[in-house]
């Protein structure tokens, strides 16, 4: 597609925005169904932007406005609101079509915005992908009707309006009310920036007074820092599950599974802090701590052979493989005997990359797993397309398998789905000898559960069962 031209960017709204019935209509406003064409020489970036203890920037002049709305609703007992309008997407705009481009369609946004405001109301641009506005003698509910407003604004501009170039864009809209939740103008910007980036579905998101999810931040960086901290001073260890073949009743591989050690030497799982560790940019750290101790495992014992489960994200990080391709390199003899497993998820987030992933790992001469199948439904293609060497069923399936019918019925159906791509099947959760024997007659090849045995915190397979914290 050649380059655009400013004259592309010229659009329509086939929709007229009538005023809030709440609020009277601004004597200035524009119709917004005029089409107007934007010059580069209109777009201006203040020169003057004030920074406060949060390190975001706004311009001097919106935050100075902004202060003195908050204190007039003060003193004249009135209301008021404090809406951001913020275009995630940019960065596509950008990559697509260039700066110059990205900016016409921020101030061509802003104008068209600007014209279904009221008189007195403030808009301004913030930040590259962000506007701000300031709505004077307004409620909650006058708020959240201008809020989707403002969303069908976004939602239709560029539809079918530009000569040569498709643009969508994709906004989240956050506000907040003064004075009743924000009593200055500093506090009102940090809320409005916390309700934009919520997790709210809607696309009008209003800062929640209760906070619910204050104390699940709080929460989860507090689990960050200890699972950043164990990690520091070594406190991270392997734990290991046997794998049983179910024709002869041996072990056939084992599990590895990350443990932590706390300060007063107890061991637990930590299991629960992966996906915090995932949700915090920790999780390329955890999966290469634990692929490097497996492998040292490997190197010290040439009898055994480990499995260990790395993160989604993980699929997609080149670095982790290029660290592994390293490893295997100085001591090939480990790949054989190591066992890569992914979830099932893994999948639906993005195949192609999935299976580069698989692929690469199997030319290293690793094997890998998919974990948890049958919890996310995998196609006849997707397996296929795959090539992965073994699943291991759910064990949501597995546990009840002597009582539910269903789950019986569901099971024998993904053994003979996997078996018929000539794939290995692990049954997890096996808790007990009635369990054994229907996956058995099943024919089911391996199983994994607290039957056979309980994650260890030694090596078994070692004669003297060395620990695996030393």
């Amino acid at each position: 597609m050649r380059s655009i031209e400013k004259r592309d960017l010229m659009h329509s709204q086939s929709e007229e925005f009538p005023a809030s019935p709440s609020r009277p209509a601004a004597s200035t406003r524009k119709d917004a169904s005029v089409a107007t064409e934007v010059e580069l020489s209109e777009v201006e970036i203040p020169e003057s932007m004030m920074s406060y203890p949060g390190g975001d920037f706004y311009p001097r002049e919106f935050v100075d406005t902004l202060e003195h709305a908050i204190q007039n609703t003060i003193t004249e007992h009135s209301n008021g609101s404090l809406v951001l309008v913020s275009i995630s997407n940019l960065s596509m705009i950008i990559n697509a079509y260039g700066h110059d481009t990205s900016e016409i369609v921020m101030h061509d946004l802003m104008k068209i915005i600007q014209g279904i405001l009221s008189a007195g109301d403030t808009i301004q641009r913030l930040q590259r992908d962000q506007l701000g506005i300031i709505l004077r003698n307004t409620y909650a509910e006058d708020t959240a009707v201008l809020a989707q407003r403002i969303h069908t604004i976004v939602q239709n501009f560029g539809r079918d309006s530009f000569a040569t170039v498709a643009l969508h864009l994709i906004g989240a809209i956050g506000s907040v009310c003064f004075p009743q939740e924000s009593a200055g103008a500093h506090d009102a910007l940090d809320k409005a920036y916390v309700a934009v980036n919520s997790q709210q579905s809607t696309p009008h998101r209003t800062y929640d007074m209760t906070r619910p999810e204050a104390d699940q931040c709080r929460q989860q960086m507090g689990l960050a820092n200890y699972l950043f901290k164990a990690y520091k001073e070594k406190r991270l260890r392997l734990s290991y599950q046997p794998i049983i073949e179910s024709k002869t009743g041996k072990t056939s591989h084992y599990e590895a599974l990350l443990r932590l050690v706390n300060q007063t030497g107890k061991i637990s799982s930590a299991g629960a802090l992966i996906p915090v560790a995932e949700k915090m940019g920790m999780i390329d750290i955890i999966d290469t701590m634990v692929m490097e101790m497996v492998i040292g495992e490997l190197r010290n014992s040439n009898d055994v052979t480990l499995a260990f489960n790395v993160s989604n994200m993980t699929t997609e990080n080149v670095a982790w493989l290029d660290r592994l391709s390293q490893m295997i390199k100085e001591t090939p003899y480990v790949a054989p005997r190591l066992i890569v497993e992914i979830t099932e998820t893994a999948i639906h987030r993005d195949l192609r990359r999935t299976g580069f992933f698989v692929a690469s790992l199997q030319s290293m001469g690793c094997q890998v797993a998919l974990d948890d199948f049958g919890s996310g439904y995998t196609s006849f293609r997707q397996l296929k397309a795959l090539s992965v060497d073994m699943v291991k069923i759910d064990g949501v399936f597995i546990k009840d398998l002597a009582e539910s019918t269903d789950n019986r019925f569901f099971v024998k159906t993904l053994l003979d789905f996997a078996q018929g791509f000539g794939l290995q099947t692990v049954a997890e959760f096996v808790e007990n000898g009635e369990i054994t024997k229907i996956l058995m007659e099943m024919g089911v090849d391996f199983m994994q559960g607290y039957y056979f045995g309980k994650p260890a915190n030694h090596r078994e397979w070692l004669n003297e069962g060395e620990y695996s914290g030393e």
